[in-house]
């Protein structure tokens, strides 16, 4: 039977009392890229940061589970180790991850540290390579505040998968990111699953990197899910108008692909 890494059941949420997801369903299991796509409003970050356990997000209804274990109903120690080792969040905006005015390998060394980790400086140096970072002596010296957004996202992400987690939260990862740099992050992330057999949950609204790497895709419209399978099935088959018409949108996606 398959080991599964994260269950949403019936889940419904909320900011303030007001609805902005209900009723989702899905699965991760180990190895899997799942693609929640959308547009603007649509609840697809919301649902992140509910499965975040963020202290602004509520769940109404339904079920968050992690390995079993309910994330909601943790305690603030088991859900910091949760979110670490075993569940590593890469936001859209880097700017919370580090301390602008603290330099990198303190902040990284301390955050390895913390989960009980060592820091070998050649380890990070050799990832910050394949993210395309090839200073990284000198990043390792350097402060956020002097870094450009794109280069402060790219190290973020490197420093997450320094304490390889078994899931990874994605919300819009490339985003601030320029092609090149997108395209080095999205290979990243493939080989980075494929090596440790990690599953990634990615919230975007580009179509085009959810086509590149998704074995499964969910559809989001005003908080819920309208289509939920197979990406080869829904890029290919698609059931719903809303699909159709988000896949019209993007006329360019021709062949699917998932290496």
């Amino acid at each position: 039977m398959t080991e599964t890494l994260l269950n949403l059941s019936d889940v419904s949420l909320s900011y303030d009392g007001t609805p902005v997801v209900e009723h989702v369903n899905l699965q991760i299991v180990p190895g899997e890229i799942l693609c929640i796509v959308g547009e603007s409003g649509s609840g697809k970050t919301s649902l992140l940061r509910g499965i975040c356990d963020a202290g602004e997000v509520q769940v109404d209804g339904g079920e968050i589970s992690f390995h079993n274990d309910q994330i909601p109903c943790c305690t603030s120690n088991d859900r910091r180790k949760a979110l670490g080792c075993g569940i590593g969040i890469i936001m859209q905006n880097p700017s919370g991850t580090f301390n602008p005015l603290r330099r990198f390998d303190v902040q990284i060394r301390e955050m390895m540290q913390s989960h009980g980790m060592s820091y070998q400086k050649e380890d990070v140096i050799g990832l910050f390579e394949q993210m395309g970072l090839t200073n990284g002596e000198e990043i390792l010296t350097s402060r956020p505040y002097e870094m450009s957004g794109g280069m402060n996202q790219r190290i973020a992400i490197a420093s997450t998968m320094l304490l390889e987690p078994k899931l990874l939260l994605c919300d819009e990862p490339t985003s601030a990111l320029d092609v090149t740099s997108a395209g080095l992050v999205v290979e990243l992330l493939c080989r980075y699953r494929k090596k440790y057999n990690v599953g990634i949950l990615m919230v975007t609204h580009n179509l085009g990197i959810a086509y590149q790497m998704a074995d499964t895709i969910g559809i989001m419209r005003s908080g819920r899910m309208v289509e939920y399978g197979a990406a080869r099935e829904i890029f290919h088959h698609p059931k719903e108008e809303y699909t159709k018409q988000l896949l019209h949108d993007v006329p360019k996606l021709a062949g699917y692909r998932n290496e």
